[in-house]
């Protein structure tokens, strides 16, 4: 008898596991599991399974969170992982992409367990049709056939590093692309952080026909327009009223629209793009971005 009994435990010490190591053959996007989570009725039924195992939902994922290794994190950082730029070194880039990974198999486990669908935000085709862009820097037709929209800030190291390929995709497919810039700042706490990307809206508003050159200068400059210091670029000469001690404070005003509004839609880090529905969260070079475009043709 004895035998008998610890011959069960052991099968169902075994079948535990097994349980455990559920892997879709695609993680969902970061989107996707905050689109599923914002539902009442999918909260109710997982907190319900939380409760069935005397944990509360935190518990729960804390304990999925513990049983991922580092093998099932790989299996889906080698596919992620191309879509990123070849040259990128950073660790602390790497590290979230990778603890990206596992939250997003930690939320597939659990809604598998607890029989729940992740489902896919509905709203992306009308994007454009819920984001205020009437003041945005924008160029193009929106009837074109790729539409970017691109959340970004000047003093963003990652944004700055892929401008130049975004600004040549621009050029390279001039009038099959409607591009639209939102500010999204790094520092939404202070003034001083969004400094850059209000003087990009001045810029925006009284010389829109140069506007990607700013963008280039934007970049090159955004440290010194946080720190209100001289400007000598001779490009701006003719726009004193953009400098920092001048320039209305309505542009403060639309740089913090614009943040509010993207942290609604899902938006916490830059650069972030939304490409013809799809989401895209990182630097891209130039073979990331024509792999983008590829996959983004509508049919």
């Amino acid at each position: 008898m004895v035998f008998f009994f610890l011959f069960l435990f052991i099968v169902s010490c075994s079948e535990n596991p097994s349980e455990n190591l559920y892997l879709p053959e695609n993680l969902p996007s970061e989107e996707t599991v905050k689109h599923s989570l914002s539902s009442d009725s999918n909260l109710s039924i997982l907190n319900t399974h939380a409760q069935l195992q005397k944990k509360t939902l935190t518990e729960w994922k804390e304990w999925e969170r513990s049983n991922v290794s580092e093998k099932e994190i790989n299996l889906y950082w080698q596919k992620e992982k191309k879509i990123l730029p070849m040259h990128i070194d950073d660790t602390d880039v790497i590290d979230r992409q990778r603890d990206s990974i596992r939250n997003r198999i930690v939320w597939s486990r659990i809604f598998h367990k607890a029989g729940v669908s992740l489902k896919q935000k509905t709203t992306n085709s009308n994007l454009l049709k819920q984001l205020d862009v009437k003041l945005s820097p924008k160029f193009g037709s929106p009837n074109a056939k790729w539409v970017i929209v691109e959340w970004s800030d000047y003093l963003c190291t990652f944004c700055r590093d892929s401008f130049p390929h975004t600004k040549n995709i621009l050029s390279k497919y001039k009038s099959q692309i409607f591009y639209v810039h939102k500010d999204f700042p790094l520092d939404g706490d202070s003034d001083e952080g969004l400094l850059p990307l209000a003087f990009g809206r001045c810029l925006w508003e009284k010389d829109p026909d140069h506007f990607q050159n700013h963008i280039q200068l934007l970049y090159s400059n955004s440290k010194k327009i946080m720190r209100g210091e001289d400007l000598q670029v001779l490009e701006w000469k003719s726009f004193q009223e953009c400098q920092a001690k001048n320039f209305s404070q309505k542009y403060i005003s639309q740089v913090r629209s614009d943040m509010k509004e993207g942290a609604a839609f899902g938006v916490s880090s830059v650069p972030t793009y939304w490409v013809n529905g799809r989401w895209i969260v990182g630097a891209l070079n130039a073979e990331t971005w024509e792999r983008v475009l590829k996959d983004t043709t509508s049919p």
